[in-house]
């Protein structure tokens, strides 16, 4: 027998082995799924999700390259979200549009998605439960922050739950929204929206907590508060998860120089190849 043939067989058992341990892995997925919807979880955990990838990398001893382990069990844990769930994943624009490429690059290739109108529609089948999540785009190389988006997280409860960088370059972001915090994960940001009064100095007064409690800041973005033209609502990313940053009193101190201030989710930051 040639080396090439007994290549294939010992191929051929271990393709038996690692489909074995598979289908024993999505009985136990199954269990969990269970439990989850026995006790009204939320199905999708970014934060288990990132711990768990993070593990695979800094066990395995390769050859595999840790994008290669991310790609093999994004698909894993997408058919193990299957069979938790009929999960539904919304998504704004046609199939094949940007948010649908980064929801299936999120979520691989098991669970359904639902295409919708444009951003707002999204967020409303999250909202009425038509959808467990809803995948958004924040930011473009080419048109920056988007203000549906931006918008639609003003006059939503849904909560940002995961960020997907989606270009080479990470400079195209999209957001998954959800009915449930994130928990988290220990290397997390939180968007915080501020409503402040259009006036010399105010956004100055406003900002002056996270200086004062040393909370770094990220990206930076505006919209004018509909209802009151008086007001800017100022969206910005913060170093830290949202129930730890309101331990330390942040919220309660932007509160005094803002009309209003509303955590708008927390996130595991992500992590690149």
């Amino acid at each position: 027998m040639s080396d090439l043939a007994q290549l294939r067989i010992k191929i051929d058992a271990l393709d038996t082995e690692i489909l074995r341990l598979l289908n024993e892995r999505a009985t136990v997925a199954k269990e969990i799924g269970v439990i989850k919807n026995r006790a009204s979880l939320a199905i999708y955990s970014p934060d288990r999700e990132m711990k768990l990838l993070k593990s695979l990398e800094e066990r395995s001893n390769g050859p595999l390259k840790p994008a290669s382990i991310r790609a093999i069990y994004r698909e894993i844990m997408s058919a193990a979200l299957a069979l938790e769930k009929d999960i539904v994943i919304a998504c704004p624009g046609p199939s094949g549009s940007p948010a649908h490429q980064a929801a299936l690059a999120k979520f691989g290739s098991s669970v359904r998605y639902v295409t919708t109108s444009d951003t707002a529609a999204a967020f409303a089948l999250v909202a009425s439960e038509q959808a467990d999540c809803g995948v958004v785009p924040l930011e473009d190389p080419e048109h920056g922050f988007q203000s549906a988006t931006l918008d639609a997280l003003v006059g939503t409860t849904l909560l940002i739950c995961a960020e997907i960088p989606a270009s080479a370059d990470h400079t195209s972001r999209f957001l998954v929204i959800g009915r449930h915090p994130s928990a988290p994960s220990g290397h997390d940001r939180t968007m915080i929206m501020l409503e402040v009064e259009n006036k010399p100095g105010a956004l100055v007064s406003a900002l002056d907590p996270f200086r004062k409690m040393d909370v770094n800041l990220h990206h930076f973005a505006t919209r004018p508060a509909p209802a009151d033209s008086r007001s800017t609502w100022f969206f910005m990313e913060a170093d830290g998860h949202a129930a730890d940053l309101e331990k330390t009193g942040l919220y309660s101190e932007l509160s005094k120089n803002c009309r209003s201030v509303k955590p708008a989710g927390s996130y595991p930051v992500p992590r690149f190849p």
